[in-house]
């Protein structure tokens, strides 16, 4: 088992790297034929290698997440389920992030918590229906670089590193291995919500875009973890025009991108839906086998608000998710005309401002 799992993580690094150098799993297979695709990862670049850097990411900075960690760095208590293309649990720097589940005993072929999944240690691999995102098909490099973005522990010599790099992350893997999802495949990510509801995540990164709007029972258990005290944070998109799918629900926090001089990203889309925004363009994280690189799109954007939230959670488990919005809006940075606009909605999120705020409320 160990070998199989080193030689699917292998693999699934050399696709990451594939992907960098902008190689496409379609040439890899071009003989294979494709289901309709209706959505997928909401990326507006291929990833780029970076050389190593000094000091913190620009994302962090930008974001005030510095000042934010004297005051948390987050809890381990606090959960955020990546909905993506799943996670290399094996990166030094997220090895120690992930969620565990504690009513599950590895690899004993039981389902120990009884909640309908065996050995889910990690989480759960609804594309290839087992417990682990190494082991079967390859993973893209996206729900790798997005769990960064929320939660990697800090490593100087990279300038890689997490908006809450003490808090847990849940790997709930929906996308393929390009990074695709298609139309027989809603009711996987109904029951991916659904996981990540029933097993305790107080937050849902859902860095993906749509070409047509979620069915009913999509909607249904989206409002259902809304119900249950869950914040589900999603894209404005990278088509540069409206907002479409998952960002026009009303019960989703909805966010665009800026890049370093805080403007909107061209890429970015629009719309009055637009709840926040954070930086999306060039940012830094790692792909399957933990090379540092930089990407850009909405989806990148999204966990650095799913980081904050999880910051204002370590510090009061009370709050609702509408609790964490009216802060999060409340203290966002005003980076574009006056007021709420529909390229930034209520502006860059500020992490700092954030939980200062909630401390002096408490």
């Amino acid at each position: 088992m160990l070998k199989k799992l080193e030689a699917v993580a292998a693999v699934g690094f050399v696709l990451g790297l594939l992907l960098v150098l902008g190689a496409s799993i379609e040439r890899i297979s071009p003989q294979m034929p494709q289901p309709e695709v209706v959505g997928g990862a909401g990326t507006a670049s291929a990833p780029a290698l970076v050389s190593a850097a000094s000091r913190l990411r620009w994302g962090l900075k930008a974001i005030r997440a510095p000042e934010a960690w004297r005051i948390t760095q987050g809890s381990e208590e606090v959960i955020v389920a990546i909905i993506d293309s799943g996670i290399d649990y094996t990166v030094p720097l997220l090895r120690d992030r992930m969620w565990q589940n504690p009513g599950e005993i590895p690899g004993n072929g039981i389902d120990d918590d009884k909640n309908g999944y065996v050995d889910d240690v990690y989480g759960w691999d609804f594309r290839d229906n087992d417990p682990d995102s190494l082991v079967g098909t390859p993973i893209s490099y996206h729900g790798t670089f997005v769990a960064g973005l929320v939660a990697a522990s800090v490593d100087a010599a990279t300038g890689v590193g997490g908006v809450a790099p003490r808090v847990r992350i849940m790997d709930i893997r929906f996308l393929d291995s390009r990074g695709f999802f298609y139309k027989s495949d809603w009711w996987k990510l109904a029951q991916a919500i659904e996981y990540a509801v029933e097993n305790g995540a107080r937050i849902i990164n859902l860095s993906l875009y749509a070409k047509v709007d979620p069915p009913s029972f999509v909607r249904h258990a989206i409002q259902n973890a809304v119900k249950h005290g869950v914040l589900v944070i999603t894209i404005a998109g990278n088509e540069g025009s409206r907002v479409k799918a998952f960002g026009r629900l009303p019960d989703v926090i909805t966010v665009g991108a800026v890049d370093r001089n805080r403007t909107p990203a061209p890429f970015s889309s629009r719309g009055p839906e637009v709840d926040l925004a954070a930086p999306g363009v060039n940012v830094i994280s790692v792909v399957p086998g933990g090379t540092p690189v930089s990407s850009s799109g909405t989806s990148f954007a999204a966990p650095h608000v799913a980081g904050t939230a999880a910051l204002l959670w370590a510090l009061d488990k009370r709050l609702s998710p509408e609790g964490v919005l009216e802060i999060l809006r409340a203290t966002a940075e005003d980076v574009g005309p006056p007021g709420k606009d529909e390229a930034t909605g209520f502006g860059l999120v500020n992490a700092a401002a954030a939980v200062k705020l909630l401390t002096q409320e408490n």
